[in-house]
Order: structure tokens, then sequence, then C-alpha cells
């Protein structure tokens, strides 16, 4: 990553405005979303680094997302950088493009402070390569019967399986044909077994490898998570249903 510049003045402010309106437009829209992470690439976010850090390229700092995982926060405003900051910190302002492929391999979040966003590292490699951001929308829970999927894809197993190969916090994954009544056409569910803290991330792991190849697909598929350090449920017993993918245990 380049060595950050600080920008302020009207226009700086007048840009800052821009950004936060445009994410608060993409909060519930998936085009605004889009929208936003376009202009998050030209413009400039505030990162916090160690206040004695004198190195060529900076060290940014980070925090313990209450999940469990560490994350490096970024601002949209100088202003919303300074109210998290402390006197061991300094604030650095970065083209939001800088920042992205700097950090690569790392997780972030916008605005912590403020019911920011998470990016984690897949999404964020993806983003950066092909300019595809998934679409993830949260569902109440329902009560259904799974049973094994007969009509998935041939190449939908193999696409999930690829997408667990380096996420070590993913135990199992089992890809199900779900069924509610006669009156509802079957869906597929993708069941992962996981490590709670990361559950967020292993469902959109998942979904920003599946999503994108579902363009011609006639069937809802949805994901869910479960804690691997509980039993798996009944409905899973079934000696018919079998793990598309097993995380081999070193000896």
């Amino acid at each position: 990553m380049k060595q950050p510049i600080r920008l302020r003045g009207r226009g700086a402010m007048a840009a800052e405005a821009a950004l936060e309106a445009s994410f608060e437009r993409a909060r519930d829209s998936a085009p605004e979303e889009l929208a936003f992470f376009k202009r998050l690439m030209d413009a400039i976010v505030y990162v916090h680094a160690p206040v004695s850090d004198d190195a060529r390229t900076p060290r940014l700092v980070q925090f313990r997302h209450p999940d469990g995982f560490d994350a490096i926060p970024f601002f949209t405003s100088l202003g919303k950088a300074e109210a998290a900051s402390s006197a061991a910190v300094k604030i650095l302002g970065v083209s939001g493009r800088e920042l992205l492929s700097g950090t690569r391999g790392a997780t972030l979040m916008l605005n912590p402070n403020d019911g920011g966003v998470v990016l984690y590292p897949e999404e964020i490699a993806t983003w950066l390569d092909r300019g595809f951001l998934a679409r993830v929308e949260r569902l109440a829970a329902v009560e259904f019967a799974v049973r094994p999927a007969q009509g998935a894809p041939d190449w939908l197993a193999p696409a999930i399986s690829r997408s667990l190969e380096h996420a070590n916090f993913v135990s199992s994954a089992y890809l199900l044909e779900t069924h509610a009544g006669a009156e509802q056409p079957p869906g597929l569910l993708i069941w992962l077994v996981v490590d709670l803290a990361f559950a967020e991330r292993a469902a959109r792991l998942v979904t920003t490898a599946v999503q994108p190849l579902c363009s011609d697909l006639d069937v809802i598929i949805d994901v869910a998570v479960h804690d691997v350090s509980q039993p798996l449920p009944a409905g899973l017993d079934d000696p018919r249903i079998l793990p598309i993918f097993t995380r081999i245990k070193p000896t």
C-alpha cells in the first residue's frame, strides 16, 4: 500500500458526505450497494495506524470483533475516524482501492461504531479480481424437511467444495433438498457445519462462490450454518444424506 495522504477542506468534506450518503442508500438496495462500492474505490477513507509507527508501508490497527475475529476498521469520514481513535493511534487517509488492495487477505470493517459492514477476505478478493459483489439476505428461520438433493446441478457440489478448501473454520458441508409442503416447490439448501465465530464469513464465502454461477438456475438456494460443537439435527441422520465436503484433520 502506498504512503497514504490526508485531504481536508471543503472539497474533501463534500466527498465524505457524498460517500456516507451513498453508504446509507446501499443498506437496503442491491443496485445502490454496487454503486457504493464503485464509489468507494476512488474515495478517500480513513484508517488507524500506531502513532509510533514510521515505517514506509504503514501497519494498520486491528480490533477484536464481538464475534471473535480480528478486523481492520476504516471510516468514511475523518470525523468518524477521530471519534473512534485514541492517543495510541494516528489517522491516515488512503483511497479505497489502495486500502482493499494493500490489505488483501485481511478482514475489514467499515464504520464499526455505526452499525457498519464487515468485508471478508473472499469478498474483497472477488470484488478486486472480478468486480462481483454477492448479495446476501438474512431470512427468518422456518420449519422444513430435508432429503438428498436429487435435482441439484452437477456443478454445484464441486463449486461448494472448492470454495471451502482453505476455510479451516468449516468442518463439513451438505447439499440438501428442502420441502415444506405440496404447495411450495422444493429448494436447495447448503448446510455448513462451522466454528460459530466464523458463521457469517462461511455463509458469505459460499454465497460469493456460488451466486455468480446461478443466473440460469430455476431454483432457490439457501445457505444455513450449524455450530460444530452441537449435534447434527435429526433430519441429517438419513443414511442417504452424506456430506459433499469434509475437512480432513491432520494426524
